[in-house]
C-alpha cells in the first residue's frame, strides 16, 4: 500500500500523536513498530534552479564635448583710393612777333648849300618817313585750369569670418546592462512521515 504525504502542520500533529501511541505500544511490546500505524521518516533534497538576472554593468553617463568655432576666408572688394578730381593748370602761351613801326614821320627840311659857282642857295627837301622792325611778345592763349576726374580704385582682400560659433554638445551614454546566471533555491529540502507496509 502506497504511503500518503501530509502537510507540515498536519504531519507535526500526526507525528506527535503517533509518537505517543507508538511509545505506549512500544512500551507494551518491548520495542519496534509494526502494523498500519507505523510511519517511516522520508527526506526530500532541496531543489536548486538557475535564473537570469540583469544588472547595471555601467551606469548612464553624460559627457560634454566642445566643438570649436569654424572660420572661413572670404574675398571681398574694397576701395583702395576714392574718386578724385585733380586740377590741371595750363599757363598762358606767348610768342614773339616782329612788326614794322614808324621811327620818324615824313617831313620837309630846309637845306642850305652852295652851287657850282659858290653861291649860297637854299631849298626845301622832302624827308621820307622812317620805319623799323620791332619785336614784341604777345599772348597766344590765356592761362586756364582743366579738371581731370580720376575714378576710384578697387582691390580685393581676404577676410577671416566666423561661420559657426563654439558649441558645447552634451552626449548621453546609456547605461550598459548585462545578464548573468545565478543559482537560487527553488524549494528547500523537507522531511515527512510516510505510512509504511509491513
Amino acid at each position: 500500500m502506497r504511503g500518503k504525504v501530509f502537510s507540515a502542520s498536519a504531519l507535526a500533529a500526526s507525528v506527535a500523536a503517533a509518537a505517543l501511541l507508538l511509545g505506549a505500544q512500544g512500551a507494551q511490546a518491548g520495542g519496534g513498530c509494526y502494523g498500519s500505524a507505523c510511519y517511516t521518516l522520508q527526506q526530500s533534497p532541496p531543489v536548486y534552479g538557475t535564473i537570469n538576472e540583469t544588472y547595471v554593468a555601467r551606469p548612464a553617463q553624460t559627457q560634454s564635448r566642445i566643438i570649436p568655432a569654424e572660420y572661413e576666408y572670404v574675398t571681398e572688394q574694397v576701395m583702395v583710393h576714392p574718386q578724385r578730381v585733380i586740377p590741371r593748370y595750363r599757363p598762358a602761351q606767348y610768342s614773339t612777333v616782329a612788326e614794322q613801326v614808324l621811327i620818324s614821320p615824313a617831313g620837309r627840311r630846309w637845306e642850305v648849300s652852295r652851287d657850282l659857282y659858290g653861291n649860297v642857295t637854299g631849298c626845301w627837301v622832302d624827308v621820307p618817313a622812317r620805319y623799323g622792325i620791332q619785336q614784341r611778345t604777345v599772348e597766344i592763349s590765356p592761362a586756364s585750369t582743366d579738371y581731370e576726374t580720376l575714378p576710384a580704385v578697387y582691390g580685393q582682400r581676404q577676410r577671416k569670418v566666423m561661420v559657426r560659433q563654439t558649441q558645447v554638445v552634451h552626449e548621453t551614454i546609456p547605461a550598459l546592462y548585462e545578464t548573468r546566471q545565478r543559482q537560487v533555491l527553488m524549494s528547500p529540502g523537507s522531511q515527512y512521515w510516510a505510512r509504511g507496509r509491513y
